[in-house]
């Protein structure tokens, strides 16, 4: 049995410990701000670098931990919230649909809403590929037609690094789902903020770019396949949590 998952709940907020060979690895700095204020984002140190019917893509700048924080809200109104959070976690249809995936599998349950994942993605060539090992969790508010799913890049003892790739230390993302009428329903709004810190020296001007054209590529594909995954009907969704008051 795994030793991660026999610790209490309440010992799941740090839920690695060095002593089990397994931790995060940085302070994970993403904010819990979703909601699209041009205003208050400015405040906050964000600068919007792309503006377009579709999505929105902001960068800040965490010069303390060397990180680029990156912030993309858009809207799809031929999808429903369900089928893009399945999209995202539906680890191997993905295989199918992203082609840049070389392995991607959970290594251990937490919980029912709560795993470490493994995944190596190809980099053109000449550059190495790169391997991350992260915990990802999720969560379904109904009152609020809301889905969350959460990564936090962590050290593994049963992965350690391989030479063939480059590990990624300093990962982490937080995407939250918005349906506009009902979770079924067709139309939905996200929020998607992440770091990546590639494991290599590279320009922010490479970074921007990337990011800049990437990022969108990366969503037109997870929208296609929820369009996909919605008509197959084969949908789930986070398990409901357990009631706190009781």
């Amino acid at each position: 049995k795994h030793v991660v998952s026999t610790q209490s709940t309440g010992e799941l907020k740090n839920i690695m410990s060095e002593s089990v060979g397994t931790f995060y690895n940085d302070n994970f700095p993403i904010d819990d701000v979703d909601t699209e204020s041009d205003k208050l984002l400015l405040i906050d140190g964000w600068s919007k670098e792309i503006n377009t019917d579709k999505y929105r893509i902001w960068k800040k700048c965490i010069e303390d931990d060397n990180i680029t924080l990156y912030k993309i809200f858009g809207h799809f109104d031929d999808i429903s919230a369900v089928e893009f959070y399945n999209a995202q976690v539906n680890d191997q249809y993905r295989y199918q649909w992203d082609k840049s995936v070389s392995s991607l599998c959970v290594i251990d349950n937490i919980t029912n809403n709560r795993e470490i994942v493994y995944w190596a993605t190809k980099f053109p060539f000449p550059l190495q590929g790169r391997d991350y090992v992260f915990e990802r969790s999720h969560s379904m508010d109904v009152k609020s037609l809301k889905l969350e799913i959460t990564s936090r890049s962590i050290t593994h003892n049963s992965k350690p690094v391989f030479p063939k790739f480059v590990r990624v230390y300093k990962y982490g993302s937080k995407l939250v789902i918005r349906a506009d009428n009902g979770l079924y329903e067709k139309g939905m709004t996200y929020c998607l903020t992440y770091y990546d810190d590639f494991g290599m020296p590279i320009p922010n001007q490479v970074k921007d770019r990337l990011a800049n054209t990437k990022i969108p590529e990366f969503l037109e594909k997870v929208h296609d396949a929820a369009v996909y995954l919605g008509s197959t009907g084969k949908l789930y969704v986070p398990y409901p949590e357990p009631d706190r008051q009781h």
